[in-house]
């Protein structure tokens, strides 16, 4: 069973945040994402290309 604590608050500044445009190697997809471990939405593959 999984809980979330609704008590707890975070402030996101949309100004901060940079999504990083990709191109799927594999499968063409192109997407915006953020973190460092991205993989394509479309297919899951690692072989992507900063845009």
């Amino acid at each position: 069973m999984c809980f979330a604590d609704a008590s707890v608050s975070v402030e996101i500044d949309s100004d901060e945040i940079v999504a990083i445009e990709y191109k799927c190697g594999d499968c063409n997809s192109k997407f915006r994402a953020l973190g460092k471990k991205v993989s394509c939405p479309s297919c899951q593959s690692k072989n992507l290309i900063k845009m």
